[in-house]
């Protein structure tokens, strides 16, 4: 009887094994592509405790358009989706493509611009204390 039991068991893991690989092998035949990781960014900030408005805005900067000096009452993060744009802060110039992106800092004074050949997308995501301004033109 112990034989029967065990020689039973046998035949059911293997029965298993082979419906796993089955399935697998059939949904790898018919399963949609996933999607694909191009950029990712981690982004560490310390903030005191409190309510927080998360404000995320999409803008399209045609060619030699930009912002004046200006700085923003949160922590800021920018990724630029299409074309490029130009950040200047802290008397240096840098040029953020597509896929690139940078941080600011509550206070920070900077400008940017479209200085490449192609309007740019820009997606800005700003964590605000409650109450603070998303933005200050500096004149």
């Amino acid at each position: 009887m112990k034989t029967v039991k065990q020689l039973l068991f046998a035949a059911l893991i293997g029965l298993l094994m082979v419906s796993v690989a089955m399935a697998q092998e059939k949904a790898s035949q018919t399963a949609e592509p996933g999607p694909t990781t191009t950029y990712q960014a981690k982004f560490p900030i310390t903030i005191q405790g409190g309510e927080y408005d998360m404000k995320t805005v999409i803008i399209d900067f045609p060619q030699g358009v930009g912002m004046p000096t200006h700085m923003h009452g949160g922590h800021v993060l920018v990724i630029v989706l299409n074309g490029e744009m130009t950040l200047k802060e802290k008397g240096t110039e840098r040029i953020i493509k597509a896929g690139e992106s940078w941080t600011e800092n509550p206070g920070n004074h900077h400008s940017v611009v479209n200085a490449g050949s192609t309007t740019a997308r820009v997606v800005v995501n700003m964590l605000l204390p409650k109450g603070a301004e998303a933005t200050t033109i500096i004149k």
